[in-house]
């Protein structure tokens, strides 16, 4: 019976372990197969992974650099934005005060002008005031006498200058002769005037007198465009101006 047993569950037992031999090979291989396949796999991820990685690490390195240059685009734009301002404003700045020089030479050169003026007119309103004092001082010094005496003494000389005269160059074209004296001419001395302006000018005019007290002493003749000034103001004109040129006025 033993034995039976040996001979039917020995068989079947074999069987069951060559069966769980070959299950176990069957499952290990399966299990080495799937274990293989994901690592293979999981290498290929890694390998992509690594693949991304560099590709993203490359275009971290592309982005940087290419802000790196638009940095140094804009700092060179702003480097040359800022020095044209510079010059802008240097150039604005020079303007300014080339406006500023020009505008202060104008007013000095309008205050000299105005200096020389006013310099001028006070030199005129002197020399006027010195005439006039001279004029009232000969009416107070002079008597009535003297001064009739000194009046046909600068008659004269005017008589005997214009009798010098060379009239060969000098033409006059007039009617009339007008003089301002001093003191009214004597009847001899329109004569001798009316005389020497036929002689001289070949003039055959009438005389207009005009009496000015203040020439003090001489006359003015007027004939034509022809003009002599022989009166003692007149003088004294000349004599004021004489001595403003002395002084630097």
């Amino acid at each position: 019976m033993h034995e039976i047993l040996v001979k039917v569950v020995l068989p079947v037992a074999v069987a069951h372990v060559v069966v769980l031999v070959v299950m176990l090979a069957v499952i290990r291989r399966m299990l080495l197969g799937d274990a293989n396949r994901a690592i293979a796999r999981v290498r290929d991820v890694e390998a992509e992974v690594r693949k991304k990685e560099e590709a993203i690490r490359r275009e971290i390195e592309e982005h940087e650099k290419e802000f790196a240059r638009k940095k140094a685009e804009a700092e060179e734009a702003l480097q040359r934005q800022k020095e044209e301002g510079q010059k802008e404003l240097a150039k604005a700045r020079d303007q300014v005060l080339a406006d500023a020089r020009k505008e202060a030479d104008k007013i000095l050169d309008q205050a000299r002008k105005n200096e020389e003026r006013y310099r001028k007119q006070l030199a005129q309103e002197m020399e006027e005031k010195m005439v006039d004092h001279a004029v009232q001082l000969f009416g107070m010094v002079f008597s009535e006498k003297m001064d009739a005496a000194l009046n046909e003494k600068f008659i004269d000389e005017l008589l005997d200058a214009l009798a010098e005269v060379d009239s060969s160059n000098i033409t006059v074209d007039a009617r009339g002769a007008q003089f301002t004296s001093s003191h009214p001419l004597s009847v001899g001395q329109k004569e001798r005037l009316q005389k020497l302006l036929a002689e001289k000018f070949n003039a055959q005019v009438t005389i207009d007198e005009t009496v000015q007290q203040d020439l003090i002493a001489g006359l003015v003749l007027k004939l034509g465009g022809l003009e002599i000034d022989g009166s003692l103001r007149n003088r004294l004109q000349e004599a004021a101006a004489e001595i403003k040129k002395s002084v630097g006025i």
